[in-house]
């Protein structure tokens, strides 16, 4: 039975002037928390859904209940590559005429995962997958989910690329833009001191743990580069942060600790998992001791095989595991 797409929810504002926009995707999270900052000459937009026709019903009804209109809005700041994030800001881009802003550390990513029209980066997911121990059928199903999302970040906006440790203006605050890779290689949070509030999109979540993921291409060891953003960001000191999916967090340090305290757990369970078997595992066996695999979506599977493999490459990194062939073992 095909799920229900989740229902529209109104604008919130959540700090003077910051209101909280739920955008409905289609995927088990149900909503990206997209953000508008009210300005003294008009209005920033943070961050768009996917470009489908959730997207396209719900922002007309979120700038109506707040009485924007389209040229009101001044600019589009995205804060990472990934498609629930992007996916609308080309469509959004044609509605308002502003200008759309990602971070520089970014625009490669984007433009490996978006703009090439060849399917190649679909073929080198594949082929990774493939040669991390996956069965084919799940590999191939994999490629065409990554050719369906495609199609959810089109047209492509017309990107002017955010310098990191610069400032940006949005609303009544002043924001540094703060790089912190990890749940993907560009990504940034935009921090306002005065106010102490943290833009922190999929950086830090509640409830969850941000996806930390090794892809096609990826920096070599996302996992340690999230741990160091994730001690970074805790040590800002913020007072709310943002986030890109689910409740607000006003204990930062804390959410931070929590999530530090997760992955050592989850590094201790790949390790005992790749050692479960004498002649140690594939990545692939070792992403099915760790999560409940038949019972997920493909997007979901996607991300644990990958959050899987960013364990694994950790643990490798750190002398922790050997690779032979296919197979991860206890070094």
């Amino acid at each position: 039975m095909r799920a229900e797409p989740p229902p529209y929810q109104p604008p919130a504002e959540v700090s003077p002037g910051i209101f909280l926009v739920p955008i409905p995707i289609p995927i088990p999270l149900r909503y990206v928390n997209c953000y508008l900052l009210r300005g003294p000459s008009g209005w920033t937009l943070v961050d768009t859904g996917f470009h489908d026709s959730l997207a396209e019903a719900a922002w007309p009804r979120a700038l109506a209940h707040l009485a924007i209109r389209a040229q009101d809005i001044k600019q589009i700041v995205l804060t990472h590559y990934h498609p629930d994030h992007v996916g609308a800001a080309g469509w959004l881009q044609q509605l308002t005429g502003a200008p759309a802003f990602l971070p520089e550390t970014e625009m490669e990513q984007f433009h490996r995962f978006w703009a090439d029209g060849t399917g190649a980066m679909a073929e080198r997911l594949q082929a990774l997958f493939l040669g991390e121990g996956m069965d084919e059928a799940t590999a191939s199903a994999l490629r065409r989910h990554h050719l369906q999302q495609v199609e959810r970040v089109r047209p492509l906006p017309e990107l002017r690329p955010l310098a990191i440790d610069s400032r940006i203006a949005m609303g009544d605050g002043t924001y540094e833009v703060i790089w912190t890779p990890g749940h993907s290689d560009g990504l940034a949070v935009f921090w306002d001191a005065r106010r102490s509030i943290l833009l922190a999109n999929d950086m830090l979540l509640s409830g969850i743990t941000p996806n930390v993921s090794v892809w096609p291409g990826s920096r070599p060891n996302p996992l340690a580069d999230y741990l160091a953003s994730l001690r970074r960001v805790a040590a800002l000191g913020a007072r709310l942060a943002l986030p890109g999916h689910r409740a607000l967090i006003r204990d930062v340090a804390g959410r931070a600790r929590e999530i530090l305290a997760h992955h050592a757990e989850r590094l201790a369970r790949v390790t005992d998992a790749a050692a479960a078997s004498p002649g140690g595992a594939t990545a692939w066996e070792i992403c099915r001791r760790i999560f409940p695999v038949d019972g997920l979506t493909l997007h979901q599977v996607r991300f644990a095989m990958a959050e899987t493999l960013a364990h694994l490459v950790y643990l490798w990194r750190e002398g922790r595991l050997r690779k032979e062939g296919m197979r991860y073992l206890r070094a």
